[in-house]
């Protein structure tokens, strides 16, 4: 009786599952095709995080167009003010060649000095005085004082009360030549020639012709000369 149900069931739910799967089968091609037919199933797309941005290890150079020259500054003119007037520099005057000072404690600061020649000094002879005596009390150079006292003929005589020049150059009596000359000026007086005026001063004869190229000859007094000096 048991065999006999169970063969009946079988041929009772083979064709209820048959159906059932064919059920299926249509169903699933229907949702294949009504989901091809409508551009595929849409999934839902999760939102993306903001791109971060990372630090370039070194800044990027555009290169220059080597074509293109590189823009120089513009300068504004500076605005003048209408009516003002720039100060005249007035030109700046060379001065004189000059000897130069005496050292501090030299001997011959405590006697007078000449006028308007500071480097010359005036000493009045005293009694029992020599040329000697005198050069070596004030340590000069006999040749210098001969040369500035051409009055004096011989050395070995010098007068009670006679005033003489002291200094420690022969150019010591002379103004200087202007206009930043190196040389000083000479006054001729009677009886002077130029091999004197020369052999005074310790300069050649051509240097002083050269310094006074249009110097007449013989000279005359009062001419003034312009004498190079050597030091």
């Amino acid at each position: 009786m048991e065999g006999e149900t169970e063969e009946r069931e079988r041929r009772t739910l083979t064709p209820a599952v048959l159906a059932s799967a064919l059920f299926l089968a249509a169903c699933a091609t229907f949702a294949v095709t009504f989901v091809a037919a409508r551009g595929g199933l849409q999934l839902p797309i999760g939102a993306t995080p903001p791109p971060v941005a990372a630090a370039s290890p070194e800044p990027t150079v555009l290169p220059t167009p080597a074509s293109l020259p590189s823009p120089e500054p513009t300068l504004e003119p500076t605005p003048t003010a209408i009516g003002t007037v720039s100060p005249t520099v007035a030109p700046t005057e060379v001065p004189p060649f000059a000897l130069p000072p005496l050292k501090p404690g030299d001997p011959l600061l405590a006697l007078p000095k000449c006028p308007d020649h500071p480097l010359c000094f005036l000493y009045v002879v005293q009694r029992k005085d020599t040329m000697i005596r005198i050069v070596a009390r004030y340590d000069l150079d006999e040749d210098v004082v001969l040369a500035l006292n051409p009055k004096i003929s011989d050395p070995r005589i010098v007068v009670v009360g006679q005033t003489m020049y002291l200094g420690r150059d022969r150019f010591v009596r002379l103004d200087p030549c202007p206009n930043g000359e190196r040389c000083f000026l000479y006054k001729v007086v009677q009886g002077d020639s130029v091999n004197e005026i020369a052999a005074r001063y310790a300069i050649s004869a051509d240097a002083i012709r050269a310094a006074n190229p249009t110097m007449p000859r013989p000279i005359v007094p009062g001419l003034v000369l312009k004498l190079p000096y050597p030091g």
